[in-house]
């Protein structure tokens, strides 16, 4: 496995373990910046795209109304 098949499955790894938003957010910010300079394409970006999404939605269902 080359090095940037292990840095996308870290990356991919790190999205699922975020336990809030603002973890999430820096982690995908991070992600992008790696990603874009390194030029990698939509094809290298999915599952970590995906992996984001995912916890994403998991987070978002967690928030509870008395933290408005």
């Amino acid at each position: 496995m080359g090095s940037f098949e292990q840095e996308i499955k870290r990356y991919e790894s790190k999205m699922r373990s975020c336990a809030t938003m603002t973890e999430l957010l820096v982690a995908m910010s991070s992600w992008q910046s790696f990603a874009d300079s390194h030029g990698l394409s939509d094809e290298d970006r999915k599952t970590v795209d995906k992996a984001y999404m995912e916890a994403e939605a998991k987070l978002i269902t967690q928030v509870k109304p008395t933290l408005w």
